[in-house]
C-alpha cells in the first residue's frame, strides 16, 4: 500500500520483469531474476495487472487463454472462486464478449480477470489494484472473495483499499519508492504513519456514509 506514485505498481512489473531493475536485487529460489529468462521469470510470477483485457471471443475462450490445457472442472472451479459462477450460468459459456470490454460492468471484467490468473496457478500470484474504479460495495464484496480465494498461497496485492488486510501476514508500506513501515495490521493502526491516517480516513468516510 501507498500513496500514488509511491512505487507499487513498478514494484510488481520488477517482479515479472517487465521492466528491469537498476539497483538492488530479485531472487527467486535464491536465483537473481537476471540470469532467467524473463519468460521463465513470468511462468513463476504473474497475475493481475491494473488493466484487465478481454478479447472479442467466448467467455470460455477469454478464460481459457491463461490455460489452454486446462479441464473443464478446472475452468469452473476459478471461476466459482472468482464468484463469477453466476455470471457464466446467466450469460452462457459460449457469449462472444466485445474485445473492448465494454459488453461486461467493471466488476465482472475484474472478476473475470481474477478467475483468468486463479486458472493460470503461478506459484507467486500479483494483483494490481483488482478493485480499482469499482464502487464501494462492488469493490468490498471482490475485496473479500479475492481473499477468501488467495487464502494459503502466494500473493502480493497492490491496493490503495485497507479493509480486509487484517487477514494478510505482513503489510509493507512504499512512499517515494522506498519502505516506510512494514508490519501486520494491527501493528500498523498501533503506531502513527501513513497507514494508520489512511485507515481512520477511511473509517470515517464509512461512517459519513
Amino acid at each position: 500500500v501507498g500513496p500514488s506514485g509511491a512505487g507499487k505498481s513498478t514494484l510488481l512489473s520488477a517482479l515479472m520483469r517487465t521492466v528491469e531493475i537498476e539497483s538492488g536485487t530479485i531472487r527467486l529460489n535464491g536465483t537473481d531474476v537476471r540470469r532467467l529468462s524473463s519468460d521463465d521469470v513470468r511462468a513463476l510470477v504473474t497475475g493481475l495487472t491494473q488493466d484487465p483485457y478481454v478479447f472479442q471471443a467466448t467467455v470460455a475462450d477469454n478464460l481459457r487463454l491463461a490455460g489452454p490445457q486446462a479441464s473443464t472442472e478446472e475452468v469452473e472451479a476459478a471461476v466459482r472462486r472468482a464468484r463469477l459462477d453466476t455470471w457464466t450460468e446467466r450469460t452462457g459459456w459460449d457469449t462472444v464478449l466485445g474485445e473492448d470490454g465494454r459488453t461486461v460492468s467493471g466488476g465482472q471484467l475484474q472478476r473475470l480477470a481474477l478467475a483468468r490468473a486463479l486458472l493460470y496457478d503461478p506459484p507467486v500470484l500479483l494483483l494490481d489494484e483488482p478493485a480499482e474504479a469499482l464502487d464501494e460495495e462492488t469493490a468490498d464484496l471482490l475485496m473479500a472473495d479475492l481473499l477468501d480465494a488467495t487464502r494459503g498461497r502466494t500473493t502480493v496485492l497492490v491496493t490503495h483499499r485497507l479493509r480486509g488486510l487484517e487477514q494478510v501476514d505482513e503489510i509493507v508500506v512504499l512512499e517515494g519508492g522506498r519502505v516506510t513501515q512494514r508490519g501486520t495490521h494491527a501493528d500498523l493502526v498501533a503506531v502513527p504513519g501513513y497507514y494508520r491516517d489512511l485507515w481512520e480516513s477511511e473509517a470515517l468516510t464509512r461512517h459519513r456514509g
